[in-house]
């Protein structure tokens, strides 16, 4: 019997799977299983991808923050420095000019003349006062012509008033007071119409900056902690959710790292709110309280010095300077006014006293309640303001009585007046200073805080990237 030759084996070569349908039940081919598994969402992957995205709600956070800061920042610049300073110069080139104006009459009033030729030596210290202001005015003003146009048209009218005045000099020096005194109404015709409106002007361009910037800052300051609070909370909630989801994967239950960086969030969403509410506060205080006692004294320094040099208008003219006494007694009234009939404005003032319904610069100021030192400073301004009209009624009372000399002379004295105008320094000083310590406090309640914030955020996505990532390694090792 012949036997069978043995089958030849197989040639080698790749294991090829029978073609046919997939039974229920049984396991895929392999390459299937495979990209199963790449397509599965598994913990490693969305470790990787929460150490990715981890930076994105603390840098939302951080971004509130620091826009929070800025716009406190320029706040607190604005309103406490750049306009406030702005504000300070324009009354004082106001009270440099009426200053000028009222070196003059007290020429022309004087018997001896001030000086043989040219100007003389107290004009010329207040001129280069004012040139002085005019460069610092010049220096910090913002762009724009609402603060330049003003300076200029000052400096501009400045030349033809120091021309007219230098002639003004000359004449009386050569005993001509007729001409010296008709050439000085022409350049106090420059100085009233001109010069002093174009300093009201700088002051309210200053005036119209703070304002509108510290309105523009109350008005956003809600906004801005809605914001720091609303990714506050999402960057707190997501650190929550991170530190539950862990705690059920690996069974642990605190994640040491986030839990570090949870408290490092609290804390530093509650010292900014904290921050920020304190320097609003502050600024609140030195714009609100302190601010305008000071502008108003500003302005009651320059009113009282053209006050002066109305008065100074009238003696050069008894019997016909009803128009000066009337420009007198309008600057009389910007500082204090009483409307009730028990007493008159200079009685309630010598005694310190502001009626209901008065006004003006002053009683303004005594009502503003500013500082202990701020008011007892401001009652004692408004006592020497009434010591000034009662001496200014007994100067008219010289005229009166035919006394043209002794009027002249208890005017050139100026005892009253150079009190008054050392008051008001003096209640504008101390209310400067309340007004600086709110100021410095608004500044010093953010001055860490940008620093702060930066670190903050530094540390908080380190601490949950290490987090992840040991928890990663722990996966895989």
């Amino acid at each position: 019997m012949t036997l069978a030759p043995p089958a030849a084996p197989p040639a080698a070569g790749p294991a090829v799977a029978p073609a046919g349908p997939v039974v229920p039940g049984t396991a895929p081919p392999a390459p299937a299983r495979m990209g199963a598994r790449r397509g599965r969402v598994t913990t490693p992957r969305v470790l990787r991808g929460a150490m990715a995205a981890a930076w994105l709600p603390i840098a939302a956070f951080a971004v509130a923050v620091h826009v929070g800061v800025t716009r406190d920042h320029d706040a607190v610049d604005t309103v406490g420095r750049e306009a406030t300073q702005g504000i300070t110069v324009a009354q004082q080139i106001k009270a440099n000019l009426s200053a000028l104006d009222g070196i003059v009459v007290q020429d022309l009033l004087d018997p001896v003349p001030l000086a043989t030729s040219g100007f003389p030596e107290e004009y010329d210290s207040a001129r280069r006062s004012l040139d002085e202001n005019l460069v610092l005015a010049a220096a910090q003003a913002p762009p724009g012509a609402a603060y330049s146009q003003p300076l200029v048209n000052i400096d501009y009218a400045l030349a033809h008033y120091h021309a007219l005045l230098r002639e003004s000099f000359a004449a009386r020096a050569q005993g001509d007071a007729g001409r010296a005194t008709e050439i000085y109404r022409s350049a106090h015709a420059v100085m009233d119409g001109t010069l002093l409106p174009q300093a009201d002007l700088f002051d309210k361009a200053n005036s119209y900056v703070l304002n509108a910037t510290y309105d523009r800052h109350t008005a956003r300051s809600s906004s801005t902690v809605q914001f720091i609070v609303g990714t506050w909370v999402v960057l707190l909630v997501l650190l929550a959710v991170a530190q539950l989801l862990l705690a059920r994967k690996f069974r642990r239950v605190l994640n040491l790292a986030l839990l570090v960086a949870t408290a490092i969030g609290i804390a530093t969403g509650a010292y900014a709110l904290a921050a920020l509410d304190q320097s609003s506060t502050s600024l609140t205080a030195a714009r609100e309280r302190a601010f305008d006692p000071v502008h108003q004294l500003a302005r009651a320094r320059a009113t009282v010095v053209s006050a002066r040099q109305a008065e100074g208008h009238w003696l050069l003219d008894p019997s016909g300077g009803a128009p000066a006494e009337a420009d007198f007694l309008a600057k009389v009234d910007k500082l204090f006014r009483v409307h009730d009939g028990g007493g008159t404005a200079a009685e309630r003032a010598a005694a310190g006293l502001v009626p209901p319904g008065a006004g003006g610069y002053l009683a303004t100021v005594v009502a503003a309640d500013v500082s202990e030192s701020g008011d007892a400073a401001a009652r004692d301004a408004l006592a020497a303001f009434g010591g000034y009209l009662e001496d200014h009624a007994r100067m008219q009372a010289r005229v009166t009585a035919g006394d043209f000399a002794g009027a002249s002379a208890a005017y050139l004295d100026g005892e009253a007046f150079t009190r008054f105008v050392d008051a008001i320094d003096h209640a504008q000083s101390a209310d400067q200073r309340t007004f600086d310590r709110h100021v410095d406090a608004a500044t010093g309640a953010t001055a860490h805080l940008a620093a702060v914030n930066l670190a903050a955020a530094a540390a908080m996505a380190a601490l949950v990237v290490f987090g992840l990532y040991l928890r990663l390694r722990e996966y895989q090792g």
